[in-house]
């Protein structure tokens, strides 16, 4: 049998009518199902005639089936068809969810209440209705325009409001619930009603005991103290309808303030007392205040009012068996007047009716404190309390008679100061003991006194008042400038120099007092000893403070030495006019009397000239320091400005020495040329031979400035030994970041009257390089590494100490100056940095998932030591990994699969040339370049490269041809043209792999976005998502901010990344 012609349609209720058409023989029967879930609700089946009508209803007998009533075969071949097509991906019926008719129905519903409830905005009123019980108060609500009608179930009524629905009262009241149905002044009990309702609703169904028990009417609120407390709050200014537990209907209306009390005492029997309030009057506690209900108002008390009558109040008004009034016995009677009555009575609530409230006044509590001592190391203490005639010792209390009325709170205020400041008794004397605790007698006399004073009468002996309490030494200090150095000399308000030290080293151990030799107490403070305890350990003087006689400091502290004793308005400083001299010449660099030489070709900018002031004055004083401007800014001419100076100065011929990076050395000559002509600048190269040759002529040849590299400088270090230099410049000075390499260490060997190194990057990767370069500058300026590493490192990098880093930055602050492009260089365009990924696919994908998980598993099998051991083939797959990113080939010959970068890459190289852009691309494999170099020549753009094997000499033409042809591209290996280059022709720069620290590929940066660049430069990054190149720019903003807080850019380091660095660099 075949069917034909099905189709289907699902309704409302989720009813699907199929239709379809059976072929029985000769004859075609037309079938109509209606089915719902997997059931058959009603079903037709009519035979048709050839004229394509219904000839008659079909005459097969039907038979039962599994899907509901019974059906003929043609039936069941129409059903049959339309499941076997739902089934087999055909459009399967859609049921609308029970979910959505709810919502339908709703958003009808409120479209149908807001247009039977236009004009009855604002005109509800909610109103409560309150029925007070001893213990509870119990709220109803009331609705209505005019009449009220009675709120049956407060949950239906909130779900009413939230949901905005139309609920009927009765004939006389319907309207659309809405917040804004109500009076605004009634909308804040909605709310409150609402909130109430929820968390009723939450109890429930904490507690029901079983899913089928419904939920019971909420008719009324029940009021804990915090609903008390917002009730009322919400009700100030309105009168409401109450009634109290006497049943009787009152007007109450709510205000802030004290209620008209009086509270009755009068006498009761023979020997008693009677305390009564108004029978009417109502009270009870809400979250913090009481609140008190009289015949016309209800009062929220004040603060002063509830301290003092809640816990009266909930025993005479508010306790089950409370009837208003109480009898005090006459016996128990002056216990209950000081302990209540008497805070009721300064309120004036009391009126005493035939009673003398003044008979009942108890002795008042009186305590006397005997202070005596032994010998220097016992203080002692004798307690006497008394309440009139009778006294004892607190803690013989025993035998205080049941009659005295005694002041617990008093006695008790007593213990706790004396258990604060003694801690020991004397057997049989009473005495209270302090015994060999200098820390215990100085708690005493700084703070405990004062304690028992306020307490009671103090006593002391002779003996005691020998113990004295010294306030903090008068510090004065004289500062002069001598010869090298300047001299310190400080008076501690007469401690002699041994006391001095001894006290100092008291600060360390962070005590607030001093024990003397005579047994006084000298209190440190905060003062001017504080100051000079920190200076003693800031310019490690802590030994030297032993000995007699003034202190010697080297005079590059002078600055330092002044910001710190400024600081301090408690010491008494003298300066001579030296040392104001120089604190001065160095602070104000910019108004220094130091001109730019006139034989200078060129013009220096403004900020140039504050650095060659700078270093004027520093050499004036005999300082050097550390040009640290960032790339591009011009540092070479400054010192250039600095060295012509020097000899137009001073008529007697001196030699200065420039050490920098082999590819730099002929740069130098070059600027020197340009800008100093008159200067004769000699450059130390050729064979060994040779060197020594220019060596030996060096008296004889004039020169002013011999210029050498740092390798050939480790190698002839024996040929300076018999030079002295007036000037020592190292250019890039991050060479000698490492104290320990030959390059630092020969640097040092050489005699120079004054030292400066320049750097755009005086710290990459931590402060030890720092320490390093100040090291060659000034050696001992910031002390030993060893002592530079517990003094700073330590704590700045592992402990993020502030005091440290602050410290830091102001003894180094004088002699680092660092100007930024932003900031001095307003005319410079902005360089704009943008990371451009792609994305690996194919052969170059799988690989790297294989190699990077291949890492992830050694590096999870190794431990701490093992890491350590085998850190080198670590790194080196980690770098295997990066090449991956760049192009595979760079470690798998025989690949040829593609790259995703480099496709990005020549796609940038091609639309920037064509544009009319100069680009730099910076890459630190040289062999990637050569890569990017066959690509080029493929797509004919004529290109330069420079790479570590690149001449010197033809370093400076391939820079100086870029500047002036029409060649659109420069491959640079990342170390070999990292510095020294001016391409400032160039206005896009591209880094095609991101090295370690951000500093590197900064000043590679800078090799176009410098002093003469016209144009916007545009930064390109280049990275391969979700892979370690991607994780390597995170790592660089984590370790960044320690370089900024000190001088410069964001570092990382291959020698100091951890096992855990690796890992999260691993991570997709």
């Amino acid at each position: 049998m075949q069917v034909s012609g099905l189709s289907w349609d699902t309704f409302w209720k989720g009813e699907t009518e199929i239709r379809g058409t059976a072929a029985d023989g000769e004859e075609t029967y037309r079938v109509r199902i209606l089915y719902k879930g997997s059931r058959v609700f009603d079903y037709s089946c009519s035979r048709m005639g050839k004229n394509g009508q219904p000839a008659g209803f079909c005459s097969v007998s039907c038979t039962p089936g599994e899907n509901g009533i019974a059906m003929c075969p043609h039936g069941q071949a129409v059903l049959e068809a339309y499941l076997k097509s739902r089934e087999s991906g055909g459009l399967r019926p859609v049921s609308t969810s029970q979910r959505v008719r709810f919502m339908i129905r709703e958003y009808t519903n409120r479209a149908v209440g807001r247009i039977t409830g236009a004009g009855e905005e604002g005109r509800v009123r909610l109103v409560p209705r309150l029925f007070f019980g001893r213990e509870r108060i119990r709220v109803r609500f009331f609705v209505g325009i005019q009449k009220l009608y009675e709120v049956k179930d407060l949950v239906t009524f909130s779900q009413a409001v939230e949901f905005e629905r139309t609920v009927d009262y009765g004939k006389g009241l319907s309207f659309y619930h809405s917040l804004q149905s109500f009076l605004p002044e009634c909308r804040p009990m909605v709310l409150f009603v609402m909130e109430a309702s929820g968390i009723y609703r939450e109890h429930f169904k904490e507690l029901r005991r079983s899913a089928l028990e419904t939920e019971p009417n909420m008719k009324e609120l029940t009021l804990g103290k915090a609903g008390i407390e917002r009730f009322f709050g919400l009700t100030i200014g309105q009168t409401l309808e109450c009634e109290d537990y006497k049943k009787r209907a009152r007007l109450l209306t709510v205000r802030e303030g004290r209620p008209s009390l009086e509270i009755l005492v009068r006498r009761e029997g023979r020997d008693g007392v009677r305390v009564s309030v108004d029978k009417n009057l109502m009270a009870f506690m809400g979250e913090h205040r009481l609140f008190l209900a009289g015949e016309t108002d209800i009062c929220r008390c004040d603060e002063e009012y509830t301290e003092a009558l809640s816990v009266f109040m909930e025993n005479m008004v508010m306790g089950p068996d409370s009837d208003h009034e109480v009898l005090v016995n006459d016996r128990d009677m002056p216990l209950f007047y000081e302990r209540v009555l008497k805070r009721l009575e300064v309120l004036k609530l009391i009126r005493a009716d035939g009673v003398d409230l003044d008979s009942y006044r108890p002795e008042e509590l009186k305590a006397g404190f005997y202070f005596d001592s032994a010998g220097p190391g016992e203080i002692s203490m004798t307690p006497e309390l008394s309440y009139g005639d009778f006294s004892f010792h607190p803690m013989e209390d025993e035998n205080v008679p049941r009659d005295v009325c005694r002041d617990v709170p008093g006695e008790f205020r007593v213990s706790q100061v004396i258990t604060k400041y003694f801690r020991y008794a004397e057997d049989g004397t009473g005495k209270l003991l302090i015994r060999d605790d200098d820390e215990a007698v100085w708690r005493l006399l700084s703070e405990g006194m004062a304690a028992f004073q306020e307490l009671g009468n103090v006593y002391v002996s002779e003996e005691f008042k020998k113990v004295r309490l010294l306030p903090p030494a008068n510090v004065s200090v004289r500062a002069t400038a001598a010869e090298g150095w300047l001299e310190l000399e400080v008076d501690a308000g007469g401690l002699s120099r041994e006391e001095l030290s001894e006290v100092l080293k008291e600060y360390g151990k962070k005590k607030k007092f001093y024990r003397m030799k005579n047994g006084d107490f000298l209190t440190l403070g905060d003062g001017g000893l504080l100051t000079i305890a920190k200076l003693a350990k800031s310019l490690d003087l802590e030994k030297d403070l032993e000995k007699d006689g003034p202190l010697r400091i080297p005079r590059y502290r002078a600055v330092f030495l002044d910001a710190l004793l400024k600081e301090d308005k408690s010491i008494a400083c003298y300066r001579d006019q030296l040392f104001k001299a120089i604190v001065r010449g160095m602070k104000d660099v910019e108004d220094s009397d130091f001109e730019v030489p006139a034989g200078l070709s060129g013009t220096l900018r403004e900020y140039q000239k504050v650095g060659f002031r700078w270093m004027r004055t520093l050499d004036f004083y005999g300082f050097g320091g550390i040009l640290a401007d960032e790339m591009g800014l011009g540092k070479t001419i400054q010192v250039i400005a600095l060295l012509l100076d020097e000899k137009e100065r001073v008529k007697k011929h001196a030699l200065s020495l420039i050490v920098c990076p082999s590819s730099l050395v002929y740069n130098w000559e070059n600027e020197i040329s340009v800008f100093a002509p008159s200067l004769k600048a000699v450059v130390m190269a050729g064979t060994q031979a040779e060197r020594e040759q220019l060596f030996s002529g060096l008296a004889e040849s004039g020169a002013d400035v011999l210029i050498t590299s740092f390798e050939l400088l480790k190698r002839d270090i024996l040929l300076y030994k018999e030079l002295s230099f007036r000037f020592q410049i190292v250019d890039e000075a991050q060479y000698i970041k490492n104290a320990s390499t030959q390059a630092a260490k020969a640097v040092k060997l050489v005699d120079a009257r004054t030292r400066f190194a320049l750097t755009g990057t005086p710290m990459e990767n931590h402060l030890g390089e720092l320490w390093s370069i100040f090291d060659f500058l000034m050696p001992g300026f910031l002390f030993t590494a060893s002592a530079f590493k517990k003094r700073f490192e330590t704590p700045i990098v592992r402990d993020g100490d502030e005091e440290a880093l602050n410290q830091l930055r102001r003894m180094t602050g004088p002699f680092l100056l660092r100007r930024l492009k932003k900031d001095v260089l307003k005319e410079l365009p902005d360089k704009l940095e943008t990371v451009l990924y792609s994305a690996m696919e194919g052969e170059q994908k799988r690989l790297y998932a294989a190699n990077a998980a291949r890492l992830k598993e050694r590096l999870a099998a190794e431990d701490g030591k093992g890491f350590s051991e085998e850190r080198m083939e670590i790194l080196a797959e980690l770098m295997r990994l990066r090449q991956i990113c760049c192009e595979p080939s760079l470690c798998y010959s025989g690949y040829r699969s593609g790259s995703a970068k480099l496709k990005t890459c020549m796609e940038l190289l091609e639309n920037g040339t064509a544009a009319g852009h100069k680009i730099l691309l910076f890459s630190q494999f040289t062999s990637m370049l050569e890569i990017i170099a066959k690509q080029l020549k493929k797509e004919k753009i004529p290109y330069y490269m420079l790479t570590g094997a690149t001449p010197k000499r033809e370093r400076m033409q391939l820079a100086a041809s870029f500047q002036k042809d029409d060649v659109k591209v420069f491959l640079i290996s990342l170390k070999a043209g990292g510095t020294g280059l001016n391409l400032a022709a160039a206005d896009i720069v591209i880094h095609y792999d991101p090295w370690w620290n951000a500093a590197a590929q900064n000043q590679a940066t800078d090799r176009a976005h410098r002093i003469g660049q016209e144009k916007q430069v545009t930064v390109f990054k280049l990275i391969t998502k979700h892979t370690v190149e991607e994780n390597i720019l995170k790592l660089q903003e984590q370790k960044k901010h320690l370089a900024d807080t000190v001088v410069t850019e964001g570092m990382v380091s291959l020698g100091t990344l951890t096992r855990e660095d690796i890992l999260a660099m691993l991570e997709e």
